[in-house]
């Protein structure tokens, strides 16, 4: 069923106009504006001829990339860009709802489907945001603008969480997932003022995850008590769980 907007009582600035500021090919400001407007550029496109036969197969029209997109698409009422193969990322999303997949990441991990859905449910999560994406943050302290990041990411792990359930996923291999990332950074000593700590984002994953479950199951009791149906819509009632 549709997931129309996750709250997570988390606010925060949509990254898709972060990387605007940075992205398209456009003329950058200066590197304190990019830097005090968090901007990040957009991924290097990989040339799809240059894929091995076995990282092209994931973008394909029957892939697994195109697969979950339409799962995506089916339980946000969201269609979503082009499905872009990419350097230097995980995945990220930009303005226009396209979606980079990093191809480094397909070749190590493009084997645990659940991961991977994970992962674009968290930047499909990125393309709800309801905040308006030419607003001026400019008068926010330094403080300010990373909280709003970090909190803009919560939401996006927020509609992971529940998105993975209604995909048929565990949000474990994820949260195992992040948790990598965490330990490496901090090996290498490299802040991060991003995401919140591992710990706060698996638990809006678990959380948000159980939430579905509990929101489906109540349905299921409500709708389809001895084999009979309601006439009023499941998607109001998942929806507000």
């Amino acid at each position: 069923m549709a997931i129309e907007k996750v709250n997570t009582q988390l606010v925060g600035l949509p990254p898709a106009w972060m990387s605007r500021v940075s992205g398209g090919g456009r003329a950058m400001g200066n590197a304190s504006e990019l830097r005090k407007m968090l901007g990040e550029p957009l991924p290097q496109l990989v040339d799809p001829k240059n894929l091995s036969k076995e990282i092209a197969a994931f973008f394909g029209p029957r892939g697994m990339l195109e697969r979950l997109r339409r799962k995506l698409s089916l339980i946000s009422r969201k269609k979503g860009g082009k499905i872009l193969p990419a350097k230097n990322t995980i995945a990220s999303v930009d303005e226009e709802d396209n979606l980079y997949v990093g191809v480094d990441f397909l070749e190590q991990f493009g084997q645990d489907e659940a991961l991977v859905a994970g992962i674009l449910a968290h930047e499909w999560g990125h393309m709800m945001s309801d905040l308006p994406r030419k607003a001026d943050w400019s008068h926010l302290s330094w403080d300010e603008l990373h909280a709003l990041r970090r909190d803009e990411e919560g939401d996006a792990d927020g509609f992971a969480g529940r998105a993975m359930f209604l995909m048929g996923y565990s949000p474990e291999g994820m949260i195992e997932f992040l948790g990598e990332m965490d330990r490496r950074r901090k090996d290498k000593k490299i802040p991060c003022h991003k995401y919140h700590n591992h710990a706060t984002r698996a638990a809006i994953l678990r959380e948000s995850w159980e939430a579905e479950r509990r929101a489906m199951e109540f349905a299921r009791n409500l709708f389809f008590r001895g084999g009979k149906t309601s006439g009023v819509k499941l998607g109001r009632v998942i929806g507000s769980g």
